[in-house]
């Protein structure tokens, strides 16, 4: 009997032990690990900080709001945020520099007319196939819903965090109209549709105000030949149904640019210390130094913080009846680098952003009563703040975060804006989809080439653009035969078989 006794005695300590032990192994478990979608205590997660970088200024109270974000979402994220930015006339240069030194951090602005395509072609943003549906499902589903993860992929994977909002980004041309009507200028908007209209214009305004900036550069207008670019200064034509590949500066609309640059630059309507000027272009607009720029309906149609009295912008399209292709998913994203020592827990922050409005709410404009108010729905700055003092509202790169069900009015757009964004959008016939969403040129095969060319291409178009080039058709050539010398035949055929074989892929 004793015996038995023993033995069940011996039996039940074994037990215990086993048992103990499996609870200390699933308690160690758990403390290494993520919990994905599904947010559990914080106390199943390492403290880690968050290292961001937006585009633009950073504003005052931008560590004292994130601070807060930390502490709103300890429970689920348990996390610290180490926000930064990158001034916009920086951003490409030294984000670049900053992916080529092998830097670390965890999550970063971007979009396709700042440097994502040099990006992704030195392969600096990390693969997510398999950790974003784990650790942002319901972002992952909202991609899946609207067809955007297609976009989102660079040789096979999901390398980008696109936005999710519709619109078109033709080229509009704006001026101040209060100031046409203080110089009795009749403008006649019919006639501002083409580049001599616009020139004739212009040369109308530096008569009348001989103290202002005119114009800051002169822009390529896609829709005058149809023009869609693909990055690396390479096009498709979107009134060419084979999508044949060219480059921007063998097109007529390059060409023009640069010719009218150089006459506006030896005018004085392009300003000579442009390149050397470091003041923001959007001061100079709301002080009411700067009178005209390239915009777009966006742009033409969003409230402006003038400093002066009955300020504002009149616009008009330019070139409006040739073909334009609605924005790209990639216009404004966000990316994890390579780099990231924390994917995991970004992609929980991100997934928390597609589901709570006060996360957003304090994302996108700060702390209620500091750095922004409610009037109703609309989010308003403080007495006292606008546009040009606000201490974080407005943020640069904020647009990579937009969220349409939970955006609210505010000191840039009214109510409706963005719905009336995306009317515009599907409101002309010459506002089509790219027939190349879903695309994009995999550099491998030309790696060097690419890098040779994107820097020649810059180098020169900076200049070209404001017409410190020199002779205009002796630039544009000088570009073409630098371009070619660096392999742009090789990179155009490499880039048109990748295009074939895509279209080809679409048609099965």
């Amino acid at each position: 009997m004793r015996k038995q006794k023993s033995k069940m005695l011996q039996c039940l300590l074994c037990m215990l032990l086993i048992v103990s032990m499996l609870a200390g192994c699933s308690k160690e478990t758990k403390s290494t690990g993520e919990t994905g979608g599904s947010t559990s205590g914080s106390s199943d997660l390492k403290p880690v900080t968050l290292h961001f970088i937006f585009y633009g200024d950073k504003k005052a109270a931008t560590d004292e709001v994130w601070d807060k974000i930390a502490e709103y979402t300890k429970d689920k994220l348990n996390a610290k945020f180490d926000v930064q930015f990158i001034a916009g006339t920086d951003f490409t240069q030294k984000l670049l520099v900053k992916a080529a030194a092998g830097d670390a951090w965890d999550m970063n602005f971007d979009s396709d007319w700042t440097c994502y395509y040099q990006m992704i072609a030195n392969d600096s943003y990390m693969a997510l196939d398999d950790l974003l549906p784990k650790y942002a499902p319901d972002l992952y589903k909202i991609y899946q819903d609207k067809g955007i993860l297609d976009a989102a992929r660079s040789k096979g994977k999901v390398v980008s965090l696109p936005w999710t909002m519709s619109m078109n980004n033709r080229t509009f041309f704006q001026w101040r109209g209060d100031l046409t009507e203080k110089a009795g200028i009749t403008v006649d908007k019919a006639s501002l549709k083409n580049w001599e209209g616009v020139d004739a214009f212009l040369q109308q305004l530096k008569t009348a105000y001989p103290d202002k900036y005119i114009i800051e550069n002169a822009g390529t207008i896609g829709s005058q030949e149809g023009l869609m670019e693909l990055g690396h200064g390479l096009a498709i034509n979107l009134n060419d149904p084979t999508c044949k590949v060219v480059t921007m500066e063998s097109t007529q609309s390059y060409m023009d640019k640069a010719k009218y640059a150089e006459k506006w630059q030896k005018e004085g309507i392009i300003w000579k210390d442009i390149l050397t000027d470091t003041t923001d272009h959007n001061t100079y607009i709301n002080e009411g130094k700067l009178i005209t720029k390239w915009g777009t309906h966006e742009f033409s149609n969003q409230k402006r913080a003038w400093l002066e009295e009955g300020a504002r912008w009149d616009y008009t399209e330019v070139y409006p009846d040739g073909l334009y292709a609605n924005r790209s998913p990639l216009s404004n994203l966000v990316a994890i680098p390579a780099t990231s020592e924390n994917p995991e827990r970004t992609l929980m922050f991100l997934n928390l952003l597609e589901k709570d409005q006060t996360l957003y709410d304090m994302v996108q404009y700060g702390i209620q009563g500091k750095t922004y108010n409610l009037n109703g729905k609309e989010a308003v700055y403080p007495e006292g703040m606008n546009a040009e003092s606000s201490n974080y509202m407005d943020w640069g790169g904020r647009w990579a975060l937009w969220k349409p069900q939970f955006m609210r009015p505010d000191a840039s757009y009214g109510e409706g804006f963005w719905q009336a964004e995306a009317d515009y959008a599907a409101s002309l016939p010459q506002n089509v989809n790219s027939p190349l969403n879903g695309f994009n040129f995999d550099v491998t095969n030309v790696k060097t080439q690419v890098a040779q060319r994107d820097q020649i291409y810059a180098d020169a178009n900076k200049l070209i653009e404001v017409g410190l080039a020199g002779d205009a058709g002796k630039a544009v050539n000088k570009l073409i035969s630098d371009a070619d010398a660096a392999g742009t035949k090789d990179i155009l055929a490499e880039c048109q078989k990748q295009i074939d074989a895509f279209l080809a892929a679409k048609q099965k």
